[in-house]
């Protein structure tokens, strides 16, 4: 079994744990509080997972080897021959024949991985952030993304990092069977922190041609692992 195999298997593993660890944690969480009588129900949650994984890999060398041996035909006779006294041996031709061995090498190891899965707050244990973003013409074909980042108890997020992408496959889903040039892109730069009211701009230049054929332009606006989208059209 080659390495690449070995990746994609363990990969496989991993993925099939944490996804069975999060249907089991949201099942948790689902839990009603009370029984059918008004009865409190026991609440679990499931902190952390530790695992243990034990990984054989196999490789096998093959090596191949030739040997050549001598097979006799059929005797030859040669117009010479009788010239001379009968008994005289004849000529025998012989042609050589190649025989190949192939030898097989398998070598097994066996690792033990161990590591654990472990519960984190969203954005850790803070109200979970909140952007808005609006997009404003300004100019030919130039458009103010308007930024404003607060948090679930409406507390406006200073000096955050506001990080603004053109998402080209978006928008080729968003505008099947259209061929579009993608030169969208934004002006002076596509990274801005907010101000003390949590706001912040930046100006972006859609493709001319892009835009007048009427398609849908997606841009993605993130402040760390939270993302929205916007979408822009003529």
């Amino acid at each position: 079994m080659s390495s690449v195999n070995n990746a994609l298997t363990l990969k496989q593993i991993l993925l099939g744990i944490s996804d069975s660890l999060n249907e089991a944690q949201n099942h948790l969480r689902n839990v009603k509080p009370y029984d059918e009588f008004g009865r409190p129900n026991t609440l679990y949650t499931l902190p952390y997972l530790d695992f243990n994984l034990q990984v054989e890999a196999e490789f096998e060398k093959e090596t191949s080897s030739e040997t050549q041996q001598s097979e006799a035909i059929s005797p030859v006779s040669y117009p010479y021959e009788t010239q001379y006294k009968k008994g005289y041996a004849k000529s025998i031709a012989f042609k050589p024949v190649v025989n190949t061995t192939n030898t097989k090498e398998t070598n097994k190891v066996t690792s033990t991985i161990s590591g654990r899965f472990v519960a984190v707050v969203p954005n850790e244990g803070l109200p979970q952030l909140i952007i808005n973003a609006t997009p404003k013409k300004t100019g030919v074909h130039v458009f103010t993304i308007n930024v404003e980042v607060i948090n679930a108890a409406g507390e406006q997020i200073s000096d955050a990092l506001v990080e603004f992408n053109y998402n080209k496959q978006k928008t080729d889903l968003l505008n099947s069977n259209e061929t579009l040039n993608h030169t969208t892109s934004f002006l002076n730069t596509s990274e801005v922190r907010t101000d003390i009211n949590g706001k912040a701009a930046v100006q972006v230049q859609v493709d001319a041609v892009d835009f007048a054929n009427g398609h849908i332009l997606i841009l993605e606006v993130n402040v760390g692992n939270v993302i929205t989208k916007i979408s822009i059209q003529k």
